[in-house]
């Protein structure tokens, strides 16, 4: 029994080691025998539309066009498209504002979700290639012109930006931010060999005759790659076309967050099983999102093991270190928005509660719910950052007094207890 365990507990570290480091340099070493080819730039010109979902979103859709309307590319070839999906609020009047700067409204009057809202909005586009962003990503002036550049290739269907995350002082921010560099450094791998397995749902691109209705419970940003590469075209990644958006400041909409995204990616794949673009997209997208994202479960049962096995000294040493990982992510989460910087307890807070986001999106999977509609980040639409360092709750004497801020203020915020 005992050798039953250590392989076993060894059988996991090797999963998570592999579905961190082991799939990025197998795509190195892939990458060096992939041939590219020459492509002519000549008389290369083509119609865009940038197509903006906004939910309730009166608080940065202005920014967000002025933004749009700044973009580096012929005013007469490109269309900004608002998809407004059930929203009450002053969205829809700010957008109208605008009428006449190539600024177009669809908005539904019903909230049915973003893909369902991109479907619809698609409808009776004729530009050559659909851009695809949310109200709270901000474009570098030539992203758009970055985007379409790299369809001067005609085998790339689709093209996925770069999104960089402007750092906040919470753990939270800083380990989003980290967490992206690696998603973008695998993404340049991936697209060494045409074959980006996601896009970025703030910045990527696809030519319009290759969009596919979205599924409802299914990101947009995940099964358009998918089909696009189903179709023999494509998906490479262009790194210069870049958007900022700010990142979450508090860890329970990071968790919730997180969570949402890895149930709509199990319900994609279920969806989309046997309709990846190949059996090479397959092997990504299990060394990619599905390996890493059952690290969750893992580590718990890393943990039992372990325990079961401390009589061994070399296992009592694991154990240590396993504890002293844990601790170290209970000090980054006391920390996570003081003054204390150190990637010592940054690294292993944000490990952790990636992770348990993980387990729960499986537990809520397996369930059976599903998501079909986004709830945004409150503080990723916070334009002025001080906003963000106004504590909603204090603890006084073992008692919470409340700040006179209103009630509707607190809502997707997390209370300091």
């Amino acid at each position: 029994m005992a050798l039953f365990f250590k392989l076993l507990f060894f059988g996991v570290i090797g999963c998570i080691a592999y579905s961190y480091a082991g799939y990025p340099l197998i795509l190195m070493i892939a990458g060096l025998f992939r041939k590219h080819h020459a492509v002519s730039e000549a008389g290369f010109q083509l119609t865009v539309t940038l197509i903006i979902s906004a939910h309730n979103e009166d608080r940065i859709i202005r920014e967000k066009i002025d933004n749009s309307l700044k973009l580096d590319y012929p005013k007469d070839r490109l269309k900004i498209l608002i998809a407004s999906d059930g929203s009450v609020d002053s969205t829809n009047d700010i957008v109208k504002e605008y009428e006449g700067k190539n600024v177009v409204l669809k908005a539904f009057d019903k909230r049915e979700g973003k893909s369902s809202t991109l479907n619809r909005s698609v409808l009776g586009l004729e530009e050559d290639i659909l851009v695809f962003s949310d109200a709270n990503a901000f474009y570098r002036e030539d992203a758009v012109k970055r985007l379409v550049e790299a369809f001067k290739d005609p085998q790339v269907g689709c093209v996925v930006g770069r999104l960089i995350y402007m750092d906040n002082d919470s753990y939270v921010g800083k380990g989003e931010g980290l967490y992206w560099r690696y998603e973008s450094y695998l993404n340049q791998l991936e697209s060494r060999l045409g074959s980006v397995l996601v896009g970025t749902g703030t910045i990527f691109a696809i030519r319009r005759e290759l969009f596919r209705p979205v599924m409802k419970d299914v990101a947009n940003d995940f099964q358009l790659p998918a089909e696009v590469a189903s179709q023999g075209y494509d998906v490479v990644y262009e790194r210069e076309a870049i958007a900022h958006e700010r990142s979450t400041y508090f860890c329970k909409e990071e968790f919730s967050r997180k969570k949402r995204i890895i149930v709509r990616g199990l319900t994609g794949h279920n969806h989309l099983r046997g309709h990846f673009g190949g059996r090479f997209r397959v092997f990504q997208f299990f060394s990619r999102k599905m390996l890493r994202w059952w690290v969750g479960p893992m580590l718990p049962l890393l943990y039992i093991l372990n325990l079961a096995l401390i009589s061994d000294p070399v296992f009592f040493t694991l154990f240590l270190l396993q504890n002293l990982f844990y601790i170290f992510a209970a000090v980054g989460a006391l920390l996570r928005r003081g003054s204390v910087q150190s990637r010592i307890f940054l690294v292993p807070f944000y490990f952790t509660v990636v992770n348990m986001a993980a387990l729960a999106a499986i537990v809520t999977y397996f369930f059976g719910r599903r998501v079909s509609s986004w709830e945004k980040a409150e503080t990723t639409r916070e334009m002025e950052y001080e906003t963000l360092q106004q504590p909603r709750l204090r603890v006084i004497s073992g008692r919470k007094a409340r700040y006179s801020k209103p009630e509707k203020e607190l809502e997707n915020l997390e209370r300091i207890t």
